[in-house]
């Protein structure tokens, strides 16, 4: 982030807490509780996923040549690929002869990935190197043949891909990717992980990371003893939404020169990565949340934290053992917005509601909805 922002921030933090003041500039608004069951409206939601970068994993999943990992991609079995020439490639996981899903491992190396059917075989490039019994195929033409491309993009130490093969995705703001960087670092390592699927539309868990109002009440337990009470603000940077969550500590700043201000040390912030992914950002780590919709009322929600890796070596029992306590402590948390979730999905279905109020304070969500309904009925945010 660039400096003169980070203080930006800060300082509009620190004002809202030494006044005691909550974010007011925006007005009330709604939406239908409809968006949150309504089978058209999340065909229509599925198709701005189809149709965008979806963040998979980390750059050093695939950091050696020949060095793989499979996915699923909204429904698409995706193979993603750092060929020996070091290019990253991106495939459909399908065999051109009769679709069996070429490999089954979740993550390995190799140069050749061969069909456990019928044994057709393709090189790291996709290229179909090999047919088994190739006399039986005599108008086959192995150019025409190879796995199915799809559109893939590595960037700020991250992989995203589209599973629509021949898409053109938007790229992916630079100011984002500047940032993200930073984020990232050089050496990420995935320490721990968690996945669940839990009985809630997808956008209630993006909602749940954009607002600090229900904080003090929902996690009263857990972290609410450390942030301020709703004084949350965001920035939208594309399709995407930095939050930003400032910490009790941060009154301490009014003593302290500014040039000495780290916005790490004082806030969480929070990445919501348009459209399947969310960054939380901690003062030595963050946590990746991967969701994948299955149903208006299914959401798939993949937990990992990730650390740094060292220069040299592997990471210390020490600096392992942090990072599994604060990945604990983060599913813990999320938990408690994943069910609060599932009980407004119920709620919506009893009808109680028809819209959902946003107060002038929660303007991060009507943000994030005017976003996303304008890609929905095909516009831009």
């Amino acid at each position: 982030m660039n400096r003169d922002r980070e203080l930006q921030i800060l300082e509009a933090s620190l004002g809202l807490a030494l006044e005691a003041r909550r974010p007011l500039g925006a007005e009330e608004t709604s939406v239908p509780t409809s968006d949150y069951v309504d089978p058209d409206r999340f065909q229509r939601e599925l198709e701005v996923f189809r149709r965008s970068y979806l963040l998979v994993g980390l750059s050093t999943d695939l950091a050696e040549p020949g060095a793989f990992l499979t996915a699923d991609v909204m429904g698409s079995p995706v193979l993603v690929v750092r060929g020996e020439d070091g290019v990253l490639r991106a495939f459909l996981n399908v065999c051109r002869h009769r679709g069996a899903t070429v490999e089954l491992r979740r993550a390995g190396r190799c140069k050749r990935f061969v069909c456990p059917y019928h044994a057709w075989t393709y090189g790291d490039d996709g290229s179909l190197r090999k047919v088994r019994h190739a006399e039986g195929f005599p108008t086959l033409r192995p150019e025409g043949h190879g796995l199915v491309e799809l559109p893939c993009t590595e960037a700020a130490g991250l992989l995203f891909v589209c599973p629509t093969p021949g898409a053109a995705p938007e790229p992916l703001p630079f100011a984002l990717l500047a940032e993200l960087g930073s984020v990232v670092g050089p050496r990420p390592l995935a320490v721990a992980s968690t996945g669940r699927t839990w009985r809630m539309n997808w956008k209630l868990l993006v909602e749940g990371g954009i607002e600090s109002y229900h904080f003090r009440v929902a996690h009263k337990d857990t972290i609410a003893p450390f942030f301020t009470d709703t004084q949350s603000t965001h920035e939208r940077i594309g399709h995407h939404i930095r939050s930003v969550l400032p910490k009790r500590s941060i009154t301490s700043l009014a003593d302290v020169p500014r040039d000495q201000w780290h916005l790490r040390d004082h806030t969480h912030v929070v990445y919501s990565l348009h459209p399947n992914a969310v960054i939380l950002l901690q003062r030595t780590h963050f946590d990746l949340l991967l969701m994948r919709p299955l149903a208006p009322d299914s959401t798939h929600i993949e937990v990992i934290t990730v650390g740094s890796a060292p220069t040299e070596g592997e990471l210390s029992d020490r600096a392992r053992a942090y990072l599994e306590q604060n990945h604990a402590i983060s599913v813990q948390t999320l938990d408690e917005d994943f069910v609060l979730g599932e009980q407004i999905q119920r709620g919506i279905a009893t009808g109680a509601n028809t819209h959902f109020r946003f107060g002038r304070f929660e303007d991060a969500l009507t943000d994030w909805h005017r976003g996303l309904d304008a890609l929905v009925h095909g516009g831009s945010p």
